[in-house]
C-alpha cells in the first residue's frame, strides 16, 4: 500500500474512535479545516490508544481519498455520486482500515461500519455498506488500473492528475512516485535548536530524557521528534531551547548567508521560524526586521521573546506595499512568498485538492512581491525568493522574470529544488541572488 500497512496498538474503545473519525470526517467534507474538525473530536478522547486510532483515521482517509473511492467504486452497484454522502464516510473510514491498518481484523472494521449505519442511516444502507466491504474483504482489494502512469499514481496515492503530471516531467516517474509517497507520510516535528541557549547534543539528551523519541535529523542543529504529543508542553519548549521549524524552511533562511552585525529583512516571517534561525545564526548581533500582517506578527513576538532572541524586531507590514523607508537599508533580504503549498501536503493533506486554476495568479503577486523586495536590498547584498510548491510557474519562471525586469541589477548565484522523499523535509524552492555592486 502507498503509506505501508500501519501498526495500531489493541484499542480500549475502538468504537468511539471510529464514531469520533466519522464525525470529523463529516464536518471535513462540508467545509471545515481538517486540522479543527480533527481536533474538535479528538479532544473528548482521553485514552491515548482511542486519540492514536482516532487521528490514523481521520488524517489516513484525508491522504488516501482517492484510492479508498476507487476500491469503493470497485465494489459497489451504486455509482459513488448516488451514494448518501453519510454512507461515503462510513465507507471511506473502514476502507482505510481495511488497506492501511493491519492490527484491527477486517471483520471488525465492517461490522462496526454497519452498525454505525444502522445508527446514523437506515437498514438499506447498512445494507449496501455490508455488501460493498464484504466483496473487498472476501474477494481482496483490486489492482489499481488507469489508462496512463500519471492517472494510476493519481489513483494510488491520491493526488490530482495534474500535479502528477507536473511532478513527473520535473523528477521522472519513479522519483514522482516517491516523492507522492512521502507526502502521504505523517512527517515527525522538526526541533530547531535554540543555539544562543543550548546544543543539538543537549538537547537531544533532555528531550530523551523527558522521554520524547527524540532523534538526529538531516539538517545539522534539527532534531526529529516522533510522537511527542503537545511541543509546546515540553519543559524544553517553555524554556526556549528549540522552536519547531521545517529543515526545508531552515536551509532557504540559511542560504542568505547572514552574519553577526547585519541587518537582515524577512518580509512574510511568520509564523517565525525563519527569523529565529537567521537571529541564531547571526549569534542575536545585528537586526532582524521581522514582517508581517497585523493579525500574525504576535507570533514572532512572542516566539521571539520566549526564545531570549532580542536581535529581532517585528514590524506589522503587508509584503504587497512598499517600504520606502527600508530601501536599501538590508545586507540580506529574504522572501519567503505567498505560494500554493504543494510541497507541504504531508502536514496538510487536504492542499492536494486545490485545483490548477485555483492557483494560477500566484506567480503575479509572487513576481511583485520579489520586486518589492529588490529595493530593500543594499548593493552588494542578497536577495533569496522561496516557496514550499515543487510547480516551476510558481519557482524558476518568476525567478527568471524577475532576473529580466532588474535589467542586470541583480546576478543569480544560485537556484535549490527540495524534495521530500530525498531531502527529508518539505517540497521547497529557494533562489540565490546578488546585488550588483561593491
Amino acid at each position: 500500500m502507498p503509506d505501508g500497512k500501519t501498526k495500531i496498538p489493541g484499542q480500549k474503545k475502538p468504537a468511539a474512535a471510529r464514531d469520533s473519525a466519522r464525525s470529523a470526517l463529516r464536518e471535513y467534507r462540508r467545509g471545515a479545516p481538517l486540522q479543527a474538525a480533527a481536533e474538535k473530536y479528538l479532544s473528548p478522547l482521553t485514552d491515548a490508544r482511542e486519540r492514536a486510532l482516532a487521528k490514523r483515521i481521520i488524517y489516513g482517509v484525508a491522504r488516501n481519498a482517492a484510492l479508498c473511492d476507487y476500491y469503493i467504486a470497485s465494489a459497489s452497484s451504486v455509482r459513488l455520486n448516488k451514494l448518501e454522502p453519510a454512507a461515503l464516510d462510513i465507507l471511506r473510514a473502514a476502507v482505510y482500515q481495511i488497506a492501511f491498518l493491519d492490527k484491527i481484523p477486517p471483520s471488525a472494521a465492517v461490522n462496526e461500519a454497519v452498525d454505525a449505519a444502522r445508527k446514523r442511516l437506515n437498514p438499506r444502507a447498512a445494507g449496501l455498506i455490508n455488501a460493498i466491504l464484504r466483496r473487498l474483504t472476501d474477494g481482496g482489494l483490486p489492482e489499481v488500473r488507469a489508462e496512463s502512469a500519471a492517472e494510476r499514481l493519481a489513483i494510488l496515492h491520491s493526488h490530482p492528475v495534474w500535479l502528477v503530471r507536473e511532478l513527473i516531467a520535473r523528477l521522472g516517474e519513479e522519483s514522482a512516485e516517491a516523492e507522492l509517497s512521502a507526502n502521504n507520510r505523517e512527517p515527525p516535528v522538526y526541533a530547531r535548536v535554540n543555539t544562543l541557549k543550548t546544543t543539538a547534543a543537549a538537547l537531544l539528551s533532555e528531550l530523551r530524557g523527558a522521554g520524547v523519541d527524540a532523534r538526529e535529523g538531516v539538517l545539522e542543529g534539527t532534531l526529529e521528534l516522533y510522537g511527542a504529543g503537545k511541543v509546546t508542553a515540553l519543559d524544553a519548549f517553555r524554556r526556549g531551547e528549540f522552536f519547531v521549524q521545517d529543515p526545508s524552511s531552515t536551509r532557504a533562511a540559511l542560504a542568505l548567508g547572514a552574519r553577526p552585525g547585519d541587518t537582515v529583512l524577512d518580509v512574510c516571517a511568520a509564523p517565525g521560524g525563519k527569523s529565529f534561525a537567521l537571529a541564531a545564526a547571526m549569534n542575536n548581533e545585528g537586526r532582524v526586521i521581522a514582517c508581517d500582517t497585523p493579525g500574525r506578527v504576535g507570533l514572532i513576538r512572542d516566539g521571539a521573546l520566549r526564545l531570549g532572541m532580542t536581535s529581532i524586531e517585528v514590524r506589522a507590514a503587508d509584503a504587497m506595499l512598499p517600504e520606502p523607508e527600508l530601501f536599501g537599508a538590508a545586507d540580506a533580504v529574504l522572501a519567503d512568498v505567498p505560494c500554493s503549498g504543494f510541497g507541504v501536503i504531508r502536514k496538510k493533506p487536504e492542499i492536494r485538492f486545490k485545483t490548477d486554476a485555483e492557483t494560477a495568479g500566484l506567480p503575479e503577486t509572487q513576481l511583485r512581491i520579489l520586486l518589492d523586495c529588490a529595493s530593500y536590498v543594499k548593493s552588494g547584498g542578497t536577495l533569496v525568493y522561496s516557496t514550499c510548491t515543487p510547480l516551476r510557474r510558481e519557482n524558476e519562471d518568476v525567478a527568471e522574470e524577475f532576473l529580466r525586469r532588474v535589467g542586470g541589477g541583480f546576478e543569480l548565484r544560485e537556484t535549490t529544488s527540495l524534495y521530500a522523499h530525498r531531502d527529508g523535509g518539505d517540497g521547497f524552492f529557494y533562489a540565490v541572488f546578488k546585488k550588483r555592486g561593491r
